[in-house]
C-alpha cells in the first residue's frame, strides 16, 4: 500500500510539473554526440543537479538512463524530491534516447523477434557507452568516477548484462522488470558463470518486478536465487516483487527505491558517525580508496553528527561540526539553520538570528521551502525580546 501511494503521488507531481512552482530544480538541457561505433548521431537529455551552478568545485556521480525520452522526467523529478530530504545523493542524469531499441538493448540475436527489430547489439552499444559517451560526458560535465546504469524491461536486461560482462564499468546498476526471459533465458547461464568465478565486486544492484507472470517471473526468480547463493565481497543488492505495480509502473516505483537503497548502501554507519569528525573522515578515506576517487563526507552525515553532539549536550562540539558543514556546503540553506540551533543552545541568540537570516536568503537561491526557517527566526526574535525585557 505504501509503495502504491508513492506511485500515485509521483504521477500527480509529474502531471503538474509545468506550473511555475512545480518545476524540477536544477536545469535540463538537450545534447548529442556523433557515434562512430553506432554510425549515427545519438541524442541525449541531460539533467544537472540543483546546486551544480552554485557549487562549481564539486564533481558529481552520473546516472546513465536507458529509454531516455520515456524515463527522463520521472527519474529527474524523483531524484530532486529525494535530494530535498537528503535521502539520495545529487547526480547528473544522462538520458540516452533510443534509435534502434531492440538492437541496442539485447545481448544475443533472436530470429523470432525480428518483427520488433534486429537484435543482439548490446556489446556494440556498451562499446559506445564506454568508449564514446562516458568520455564525452566526463569532458563536458563535472563528473566523478561513480557511474550508475539504469534501465527498464529490455533496458533492465542490458543493465544485468553490463554487470556481468563489464563489471568495472559501472559502480551501481538499476534493473526494473528486466527481460531476463530473453532468448530462452540465455543471460542466466552467463550470470551463473560470472557469479561463480567472481569473488570480489565493488558494486550495487537494485532490481524489481511488478505483477508479472510466466517467463518474466520465472527468470527473475532464477536470477535472484543465483544472487542469494553467491556471496561476493564488496557487492550488495536489493530486490523487490511488488504485485501492486505492473510492467509499466515498476520503473517509476523502482527508481524511487533504487535511489534510496543506493544512498543507504553508501552511508557512513551510525556507530562511526557517533564517534565524530575524525572517524567520519577516516570512513570516507576508505571509501575513496575503494571507488578510486576522492569522496568527501556528505552533508547529511555531518549534520547527523552535529545532532548527536547536540543531544549529548556537547554544544561546543556540535557548533564546530555544524560550522564544518556550512564551510563545506555554503549553498545549502539548511546548514545555517542547523548552526543556528547550536548557537541558540549555547545562548548566542543574536548570532543564531544572523544565521537564520542567511538561511532564508540562501533558501530563495536554492529554491527550497523556507517556512520552517521563518518560524525558527520568529521564535528567536521572541526569545531575544524576552531576554532583553
Amino acid at each position: 500500500m505504501f509503495r502504491h501511494v508513492i506511485t500515485i503521488f509521483i504521477i500527480t507531481l509529474l502531471a503538474n510539473i509545468s506550473t511555475a512552482y512545480a518545476n524540477v530544480r536544477g536545469s535540463s538541457i538537450a545534447d548529442s554526440l556523433p557515434s562512430k561505433i553506432l554510425a549515427e548521431q545519438r541524442e541525449l537529455l541531460v539533467h544537472l543537479p540543483n546546486n551544480y551552478q552554485q557549487n562549481t568545485e564539486l564533481n558529481y556521480p552520473v546516472l546513465y538512463l536507458l529509454d531516455g525520452q520515456r524515463n527522463f522526467s520521472h527519474a529527474a523529478g524523483t531524484l530532486d524530491l529525494l535530494n530535498q530530504s537528503y535521502m539520495a545523493q545529487e547526480m547528473i542524469i544522462i538520458a540516452i534516447k533510443n534509435t534502434h531499441r531492440t538492437r541496442d538493448l539485447t545481448p544475443t540475436y533472436d530470429e523470432s523477434y525480428n518483427e520488433w527489430g534486429i537484435s543482439g547489439g548490446a556489446d556494440n552499444f556498451l562499446d559506445f557507452i564506454e568508449q564514446e559517451l562516458i568520455p564525452y560526458v566526463n569532458k563536458n560535465y563535472r563528473t566523478n568516477n561513480y557511474k550508475i546504469l539504469s534501465g527498464h524491461s529490455f533496458g533492465g536486461l542490458l543493465v544485468v548484462y553490463a554487470l556481468q560482462s563489464r563489471p568495472q564499468l559501472f559502480q551501481a546498476h538499476f534493473a526494473f522488470s528486466p527481460s531476463l526471459w530473453w532468448h530462452d533465458q540465455v543471460i542466466l547461464k552467463d550470470a551463473e558463470k560470472f557469479l561463480t568465478n567472481t569473488t570480489e565486486l565493488n558494486s550495487y544492484l537494485y532490481l524489481n518486478l511488478g505483477n508479472e507472470v510466466d517467463d518474466m517471473l520465472s527468470a527473475f526468480e532464477r536470477y535472484t536465487k543465483l544472487l542469494k547463493t553467491h556471496k561476493l565481497e564488496g557487492f550488495s543488492y536489493n530486490s523487490d516483487i511488488d504485485e501492486q505495480e505492473n510492467h509499466s509502473t515498476s520503473a517509476l516505483i523502482g527508481q524511487t527505491l533504487a535511489y534510496r537503497y543506493l544512498d543507504d548502501s553508501l552511508q557512513c554507519p551510525e556507530k562511526v558517525i557517533a564517534q565524530g569528525l575524525p572517524a567520519i573522515e577516516q570512513f570516507y578515506k576508505i571509501q575513496s580508496e575503494k571507488y578510486g576517487y576522492q569522496i568527501k563526507p556528505n552533508y547529511n552525515t555531518i549534520r547527523h553528527a552535529g545532532y548527536i553532539a547536540l543531544n549529548k549536550k556537547d554544544i561546543a562540539n556540535a557548533i564546530k561540526i555544524f560550522e564544518v558543514n556550512v564551510k563545506n556546503h555554503p549553498y545549502i540553506a539548511d546548514g545555517y539553520d542547523r548552526l543556528a540551533y547550536g548557537l541558540e543552545a549555547n545562548g548566542e541568540l543574536n548570532n543564531a538570528l544572523k544565521m537564520m537570516n542567511i538561511a532564508i536568503k540562501k533558501s530563495v537561491k536554492e529554491n527550497v521551502e523556507n517556512n520552517s526557517f521563518k518560524t525558527h527566526k520568529a521564535n528567536l526574535l521572541a526569545l531575544i525580546k524576552e531576554k532583553n525585557g
